[in-house]
């Protein structure tokens, strides 16, 4: 089983939640290489994407930052980023996925295949130009290829505009979508012929396509040198075959995650 507060720290990573600007930092480490970030972060989410029953996760959050480049965290794994001027940057992750789908998690997952979390590999890009920014990160699953939703892709796009933006409080609304494969596709909502006839659920199939879209506002305020304050909330619709599944009991799907963090 996993414990809730990896679960928590996996699903900030995978649905974009922590804001990438960065926060001014502390005189002393100023002349560092290192750039370290602590706090603590709560989410509220569906059991599994489709549930209608809902849990609150908390976890530590735990950034180490060298020479701007190498980042290791609670939130977002292994990461090699780089920027590209002023207002766009690219970087390469590896971090477990947060999408499961466990017969616990709901009445209608009884006797379906357990769909568990696999490492992950995600390629993200940001770009932002006066007040608009544009997120995407295209994630790999590397799970067993013999296990329902071992491998699979993803991509998640975020398009937003600060409706404000000073040295202490910046604020944004936007929209954002989600594309998946196949493969995924079929071990999160899919219902093979085997498992209709343990669960007494209609067979269902996947295909590639559009998995979501919805919106979003976020909120980060800067407490003082050290302390910063984040809240994002979201809610995102279903759409196509991914609707459609009889595993799905609602198809708006709301997130709530606070983060509040001191650099060091």
């Amino acid at each position: 089983m996993i414990p809730y507060f990896l679960t928590l720290a996996l699903a900030l990573g995978s649905s974009l939640v922590i804001a990438q600007a960065p926060a001014p930092r502390p005189a002393a480490a100023a002349a560092s290489d290192w750039q370290l970030r602590a706090g603590a972060a709560l989410i509220a989410m569906p059991k599994y994407s489709g549930g209608r029953e809902l849990r609150t996760l908390g976890t530590p959050l735990l950034e180490a930052r060298w020479r701007e480049n190498y980042l290791i965290s609670t939130v977002r794994g292994l990461v090699y980023e780089r920027r590209l001027g002023q207002g766009a940057a690219i970087s390469l992750a590896l971090a477990p996925d947060v999408y499961q789908r466990r017969p616990k998690d709901g009445p209608r997952l009884l006797g379906l295949d357990k769909f568990e979390i696999a490492p992950a590999l995600r390629l993200g890009g940001e770009f932002a130009e006066g007040p608009v920014f544009l997120n995407a990160v295209a994630s790999t699953r590397l799970g067993s290829a013999g296990k329902p939703g071992g491998r699979g892709s993803y991509a998640e796009f975020e398009l937003g505009y600060g409706l404000l933006q000073s040295s202490e409080l910046a604020l944004a609304l936007g929209v954002n979508a989600t594309l998946m494969d196949a493969k995924l596709g079929q071990g999160l909502y899919g219902i093979s012929a085997a498992e209709a006839g343990r669960s007494r659920l209609r067979p269902h199939a996947v295909g590639a396509g559009l998995h979501s879209v919805g919106g979003f506002v976020q909120v980060s305020y800067q407490l003082d040198a050290h302390w910063q304050l984040f809240a994002k909330a979201s809610l995102a619709s279903l759409r196509g075959d991914a609707a459609d599944s009889p595993v799905v009991e609602r198809k708006r799907q709301p997130l709530l995650a606070l983060a509040l963090s001191r650099s060091f």
